[in-house]
């Protein structure tokens, strides 16, 4: 349902997403996405999100609303969250997650995604 993948260098933490996810799946990402941060932020850093969609399905309605809940309310927050996908259909669902925040844009690659997230350097 989700890898995630983080560098403590830069402090990214980059998921993929595939399949079609329940609450149960986004509770157990949000318990994996909060241990990354909590390791980026042993370094001093403050983690930006990269989110490949590409390979997830249409998700229901209540994993969009909670994902959208959760961008605004989660206690260790993403300095920067972009969240790319290739698909049509997907997008319009990964453009209403990230309407809630202004820090978070939709792209439909991963190096413009990448690209965007380190303007000002990986620290600004």
């Amino acid at each position: 349902m989700h890898t995630i993948t983080t560098d403590l260098a830069t402090g990214i933490i980059e998921v993929d997403a595939s399949g079609f996810w329940t609450i149960s799946h986004v509770e157990e990402f949000l318990r994996d996405l909060e241990r990354e941060g909590r390791r980026v932020l042993a370094t001093g850093k403050r983690h930006m999100l990269l989110c490949n969609f590409s390979k997830s399905a249409i998700q229901p309605q209540e994993v969009i609303a909670m994902l959208q809940r959760v961008a605004v309310s989660m206690p260790l927050k993403s300095r920067k969250v972009a969240l790319y996908t290739d698909g049509k259909l997907a997008r319009l669902q990964v453009k209403r997650i990230a309407s809630v925040r202004d820090d978070m844009a939709v792209f439909n690659d991963r190096a413009t995604a990448l690209a965007w997230m380190m303007e000002n350097g990986p620290d600004g």
